[in-house]
């Protein structure tokens, strides 16, 4: 996933930037708690939908992401510079982090229970125990959702400071 963060990174077009300094406007900044936590939980969701298609839509809803990642570092570090941008960002950052990727972890939960039930033979991989992982992967999921949201409360109190 950090290849292709990089990636995102090294193929992003920056060159606007630069026409938005000059209109006085910031490419980064102008978003709202709402529109923060709406985009952030909406990939969360999208990491745990995985549930559904054993861990197939995490893995590739993980890619875009990491896609996405690199392209907002780049356009951050073109904008305000590195210092600058990881001055505001550690603040929230390593909270929605966390909580992606703990969506993520919920996405691959039951899948994870039944490959190990497969592959150790422990215990028989049965409906049952496929919905019990599916139920505690909700409890990850709701941990996540819970970083996510007090991450993009700080995120929104920074720009809100930074505008």
């Amino acid at each position: 996933m950090a290849a292709i963060a990089f990636f995102g990174y090294a193929a992003m077009d920056t060159s606007w930037i630069r026409d938005a300094r000059g209109m006085g406007g910031s490419p980064l900044y102008g978003k709202d708690f709402v529109q923060i936590l709406t985009r952030n939980v909406g990939a969360a969701l999208v990491l745990y939908s995985g549930i559904a298609t054993l861990g197939l839509t995490t893995l590739v809803g993980a890619g875009i992401l990491a896609l996405y990642v690199g392209a907002t570092v780049s356009l951050g570090v073109h904008s305000v510079g590195g210092g600058n941008l990881l001055a505001d960002v550690i603040w929230y950052v390593p909270f929605e982090f966390l909580g992606l990727v703990m969506a993520a972890t919920a996405g691959f939960q039951p899948t994870a229970g039944l490959v190990q039930r497969l592959a150790f033979k422990r215990e028989p991989a049965t409906v049952a125990s496929f919905i019990n992982d599916t139920a505690r992967s909700l409890g990850t999921l709701l941990i996540a959702l819970a970083l996510i949201v007090l991450g993009a409360a700080i995120e929104a109190i920074v720009i809100h400071l930074k505008t």
